[in-house]
C-alpha cells in the first residue's frame, strides 16, 4: 500500500514542510551543519591518513640528492603531494558525479510524469462518477477547508 500511494505520500511532507517552513529551514540548517561537519571531519581523516603514507613512501625510498632537491620530502613537500592526490580523487568523483546526474534526472522526470499522469487520471475518474449533489459537497468541504487554513497561515 506504501509502495502505491508513496506520491502522496511526498507530497504531503513537500506540502507539510511548506505550511511549517520555519520549522523546515531551521531542520535544513542544522542538517547541512552536521553534515559538513561529518565531512570535514572524514576529509581531515583521509587527508591525514594520505600524508601520512606519502611521508613513509618518501623515507621508504630514501631518494638520491638530486631528486630530493626537485622534490621537497619534508612536511611541505608530503602536503603538496597529499593535495594533489585530494585533488585527483575529488575531481574524479565530481567526474562520476557528472556523468551519472543527467541518468538520475531523467528517471524522476519520468516518474513524475507517470505519477502525474496516474493521479489525473484516478482524480477524472473519480470526479466524472460522482453525483452532482456529491460534487457539490465536495467543493464546498474543500472551499470550508481552505477558509479554516486561512486562519491559521499568517
Amino acid at each position: 500500500m506504501i509502495k502505491k500511494h508513496l506520491d502522496l505520500i511526498i507530497l504531503a511532507f513537500v506540502m507539510l514542510a511548506l505550511i511549517m517552513y520555519d520549522f523546515t529551514l531551521e531542520v535544513l540548517g542544522e542538517l547541512l551543519h552536521l553534515m559538513f561537519e561529518v565531512l570535514h571531519n572524514l576529509f581531515e581523516w583521509i587527508e591525514l591518513g594520505i600524508e601520512e603514507v606519502v611521508e613513509h613512501v618518501f623515507h621508504f625510498l630514501d631518494i638520491g640528492d638530486f631528486i630530493a632537491y626537485l622534490f621537497e620530502t619534508d612536511r611541505h613537500g608530503s602536503q603538496v603531494v597529499t593535495f594533489y592526490i585530494l585533488v585527483t580523487i575529488f575531481g574524479y568523483g565530481f567526474y562520476r558525479l557528472g556523468k551519472t546526474l543527467p541518468r538520475f534526472y531523467a528517471i524522476f522526470k519520468q516518474l513524475l510524469l507517470v505519477a502525474w499522469v496516474r493521479r489525473k487520471t484516478e482524480f477524472q475518474l473519480y470526479w466524472q462518477s460522482l453525483t452532482m449533489l456529491n460534487k457539490a459537497a465536495l467543493a464546498i468541504a474543500a472551499i470550508g477547508v481552505a477558509y479554516l487554513a486561512s486562519f491559521f497561515v499568517m
